[in-house]
């Protein structure tokens, strides 16, 4: 080893050998007696335990140090309790399955949508492939009692939408009451076309509807679909 005498101009510098190695660092390592089924090593700051070895190194040992290695150790890895993901309840906020998204993956991605029902069943010509229902809270609160709303379902993606129209003096503010989107059921599931119908009881956002009447595409529809 030579320590550098090289100053910090830049104009070369000269060596010193080190014959004694008084600079030095003595550094000790593993060696094979070190090593048997139950020693201990430290690895990198980390406590590891040998458990056992092949039949090549048990013949190196038996001819080298003329020792028996003792049985392969037994254990056992213990496994973290695995912890079921739990989805945090919709807060109304966006659509329900772009929230999921945003629960599943570390990058949220859109919703695969089913692309070939969405151009069958998108509006074409005369045909808008929309079911629109009349409906009613199922309430005994006097100043819901008479509201009525439109409830739209949307053949292409099957969402459902709720509008209120417009009663001068009620008091209530009219217009969209319930976002397009699509809306669970209570035994889980989303809401289908056949779910709908003149006398069904439906619960959308934590608000139950009944359904009192139907357009006329909506009842043709039911009719062409009834054994579906």
């Amino acid at each position: 080893a030579g320590v550098s005498t090289q100053s910090t101009g830049g104009h070369g510098g000269r060596y010193i050998l080190d014959s004694l190695k008084t600079g030095a660092v003595e550094k000790e390592f593993y060696t094979d007696a070190d090593l048997s089924i139950g020693s201990k090593v430290n690895v990198w700051g980390r406590e590891v335990t040998i458990c056992g070895m092949d039949e090549f190194t048990e013949h190196h040992y038996k001819c080298k140090f003329n020792v028996e290695m003792p049985a392969p150790i037994v254990y056992k890895s213990t496994e973290a309790p695995r912890v079921e993901r739990e989805i945090p309840p919709y807060n109304g906020w966006g659509s329900e399955e772009d929230s999921r998204a945003n629960c599943l993956k570390l990058i949220a991605q859109a919703p695969k949508r089913d692309f070939i029902k969405f151009m069958k069943k998108d509006r074409q010509g005369l045909e808008s492939h929309v079911l629109r229902y009349l409906a009613r809270m199922d309430t005994n609160r006097p100043i819901d009692i008479d509201r009525t709303f439109i409830i739209s379902f949307f053949l292409s993606d099957g969402t459902i939408s709720v509008f209120e129209p417009e009663k001068r003096n009620s008091g209530i503010v009219h217009g969209k009451f319930i976002e397009r989107s699509r809306i669970n059921k209570k035994d889980g599931g989303y809401y289908e076309a056949e779910d709908l119908f003149v006398g069904a009881l439906v619960t959308f956002r934590s608000h139950q509807f009944i359904i009192t009447d139907a357009d006329e595409y909506a009842k043709k529809y039911a009719e062409n679909h009834k054994d579906d």
